[in-house]
């Protein structure tokens, strides 16, 4: 099992993105990069097509229409269900920067169940610290 975080987990949660929920009809490229350090992140990113998540992986899309950032402990937080991601991007933890439009449809996808399961396959390829 990978650490948390680490390379090896953002190669197994890149995979996951066909389990992301439908977001609207939206298009685009999306970013999530985690900081887990001072200048060191890893990343996943996933492409949309008519709201369906059609592909994706680990690393970063330096060309996403959609740049989303989450420090170490808000990812915690966001990948293990205790704050939504809607409300640590109201909070200002869940960074966006890029195409607004986007934003909201991904934030409103994270509202339906299943995310939960998205969510869930994250945790366990290896679990969120609690």
């Amino acid at each position: 099992m990978p650490d948390w975080l680490s390379p090896e987990w953002a190669e197994e949660v890149g995979t996951l993105f066909d389990l992301l929920p439908p977001a609207g009809d939206a298009e685009g490229s999306v970013g999530l990069a985690f900081v887990v350090a001072p200048r060191r992140e890893v990343s996943v990113h996933w492409s949309y097509e008519g709201g369906k998540a059609t592909s994706g992986g680990p690393g970063a899309a330096p060309e996403a229409a959609l740049q989303l950032s989450l420090a170490r402990a808000d990812a915690a937080d966001v990948l293990s269900g205790r704050v939504e991601p809607s409300v640590a991007f109201m909070r200002g933890r869940l960074k966006a920067t890029g195409d607004g439009a986007l934003l909201l449809a991904f934030l409103e996808s994270t509202t339906a169940g299943e995310f939960s399961v998205w969510r869930d396959r994250v945790a366990g390829v290896a679990p969120v610290p609690l």
